[in-house]
């Protein structure tokens, strides 16, 4: 489909449809599910490609895991033997032996950490590509009651909080359950009843932990939510700023804004106040298993027949700390697994919307198209609201052009929305060439339609590139010749570049009436069978008006043609006018028959021609604002 424009409001839910909520987390709402399985699942599709990575980090965290777990025996071998015995001559093999093992250890998690932080950032990017990708799949239904601010946050500041989870929270996971299990299995082994000593604080050590997490992880939905609400703010402000500095409504929006900002403030003070007062006063229980281990390892190793020696309690001690270091690393962990599970969850939000049309699996591709146009019997309602259409019925044969006029939220808009397949009618079907849509490819259908909107959108990307928006594989003939029947090759041989020159937010600044002539030609460029115009011509000046009605006359010539009319002027020549009214078709026909008739369109024809001689009339306003 070649895109005049993409700004929003003309072909979302008509006046008075609420669209945009502003998400906060609720306790009560339904959540996604976010079982085991479904994450491992996810994170094997991300990593599939990296499985030699993926080996290599886990064989460095064993050899790693175990060349740590060793050292605390050279010790004890040191003790025992070197100081215990006097067996000085084993004291360079073991001081040999504890270097070469500690450096190994110091090797591998090198390796490993560097090998993560690699493999995080190929998770980042396949989750990032996942979700974008099923945006573009993803309806306008979703995207009209969703704010963007907070559809940014998801794909960028919620996917970037899930690769802490796989750098670290993995990593940290893994590592430190084996580090956990192979501490106790060398404890138990040395001395059981010591190993029971010194892990008897561990059960509140574990319980602890679950109460804090049960306790904080909805306070992480909040904050991840807050953070996206800020998001959407400064999205929706950065876009109005313009009607912001007209009414001078600075202080009050830096007061909203501020209202969000302020609560996310809190939240993650909150947060790291609890975290930060929790963990210190969880480590203390590991002092306490310590006093206790010393104590009673001092007693046993005082009697020469209890088999404990000094070098064993050392080893103990070394042992115990190695212990609750990796325990207190998954303490962390799980803090910062709250806050990223809050960002999964938002994450399978997205990933978990379904496309509001959906092409059935044996969808036809259209070809080109005749262009025959069948609105039968069509009723349509936005989600579960009122119904906008009601038993609609319109027919445009191949060429015809059709006006739709009516008054603001009639149902314009959402007609078009149907015949576009944005959205698929309640009741009723649309056909193009006697094909029933919703049998039809979406993306073969929009390769026949052609939009110009008012209010056009540019990427920030060259003049050629914008034109060639419609049907990249164009020639540059194909291009210069689009923009000359758009009246625009002219004006963009006059920029500084040229066809080069960068248009769009970071670029030049164009006129209304260029940025039209460029949608125009990107139009053109795509030579569609059915057009949509939204009145391109009422938001430029007399002058730039004649040269868009020119081009458009071209853009028009021989496809079918549908226009929402705003100024009823301009669609005097239409084969068919239809009027709608809350809803329904009204009327239907020429622009004479319709006048003699005496109905709705005459009447808004006349009040249209009141308010255009009250506006020459007025002082300084001769020669016709509209």
């Amino acid at each position: 489909m070649a895109f005049g424009s993409m700004g929003g409001g003309r072909f979302g839910p008509p006046p008075g449809h609420h669209h945009h909520h502003d998400e906060r987390y609720d306790p009560n709402a339904p959540k996604v599910a976010i079982t085991n399985r479904r994450m491992l699942g996810w994170f094997y599709k991300a990593l599939a490609p990296e499985w030699a990575k993926v080996l290599f980090a886990a064989a460095a965290m064993l050899a790693g895991t175990a060349a740590t777990l060793y050292v605390p025996l050279i010790v004890k071998r040191i003790f025992d033997d070197v100081i215990g015995k006097g067996d000085v001559d084993a004291l360079g093999g073991l001081i040999g032996l504890f270097l070469l093992f500690t450096v190994a250890a110091t090797i591998f998690t090198t390796a490993r950490s560097l090998t993560m932080t690699l493999l995080g950032q190929r998770f980042v990017y396949s989750v990032r590509k996942q979700c974008y990708d099923h945006l573009m799949t993803l309806g306008l239904n979703y995207f009209e009651r969703q704010r963007s601010g907070d559809i940014m946050s998801r794909v960028s500041n919620d996917v970037g909080a899930v690769e802490d989870m796989v750098v670290h929270g993995t990593d940290e996971i893994v590592s430190s359950l084996f580090s956990i299990v192979g501490t106790v299995a060398i404890l138990f082994w040395l001395d059981w009843k010591m190993a029971l000593i010194a892990l008897a604080p561990l059960p509140f050590f574990v319980t602890g932990l679950w109460l804090f997490a049960r306790y904080i992880r909805p306070i992480f939905h909040q904050t991840r939510n807050e953070l996206g609400a800020i998001n959407a703010k400064l999205q929706e402000r950065l876009a109005g700023i313009r009607v912001i500095k007209a009414f001078a409504r600075e202080e009050p929006e830096a007061a909203f804004f501020d209202e969000s900002n302020r609560k996310y403030w809190r939240l993650s003070a909150k947060t790291i106040w609890l975290a930060n007062s929790f963990f210190p006063a969880l480590m203390l229980l590991t002092s306490v298993g310590l006093v206790m281990l010393i104590w009673y390892g001092a007693h046993r190793a005082a009697g020469a027949a209890s088999g404990v020696t000094g070098g064993m309690v050392v080893a103990f001690i070394s042992y115990l700390q190695q212990f609750y270091r990796p325990i207190g690393s998954l303490s962390r962990v799980q803090h910062m697994l709250n806050r990223s599970l809050a960002s999964v969850h938002r994450i399978f939000e997205l990933l978990d919307e379904k496309p509001g049309v959906q092409d059935k699996p044996d969808a036809i591709q259209l070809g080109r198209i005749k262009g025959r146009v069948q609105i039968e019997n069509v009723s349509f309602r936005y989600d579960t609201g009122e119904l906008v259409l009601k038993d609609v019925s319109v027919t445009a044969e191949p060429g015809e052009t059709v006006a739709i006029v009516g008054r603001s939220g009639a149902g314009k808009s959402s007609l078009i929305n149907l015949i576009a397949r944005f959205y698929d009618p309640c009741q009723g079907r649309v056909l193009v060439d006697g094909i029933d849509l919703r049998d039809v490819d979406q993306r073969s259908l929009r390769r026949n339609i052609g939009m110009v909107l008012q209010e056009t959108f540019l990427f920030n990307a060259s003049a050629r590139e914008n034109i060639l928006y419609a049907r990249p594989e164009a020639s540059e003939a194909e291009v210069v010749e689009a923009a000359k029947r758009a009246h625009a090759h002219t004006f963009i041989l006059g920029l500084e570049r040229g066809y080069d020159t960068v248009l769009g937010e970071l670029g030049v600044r164009l006129s209304g009436g260029q940025k039209q002539r460029i949608a125009i030609a990107r139009a053109l460029l795509a030579d569609p069978r059915i057009l949509i115009l939204d009145e391109a011509t009422s938001m430029v000046d007399t002058e730039a008006e004649q040269v868009i009605q020119a081009a458009l006359a071209d853009l028009m010539r021989n496809r079918t043609t549908f226009i929402i009319a705003h100024r009823l002027s301009t669609v005097r020549g239409a084969d068919k006018i239809v009027v709608i009214d809350e809803g329904q078709i009204v009327e239907a026909d020429r622009h004479d028959r319709l006048m003699a008739r005496g109905g709705l369109y005459r009447e808004m024809v006349e009040r249209q021609n009141q308010v255009s001689e009250a506006w020459e009339a007025m002082p300084g306003l001769g020669g016709g604002l509209l």
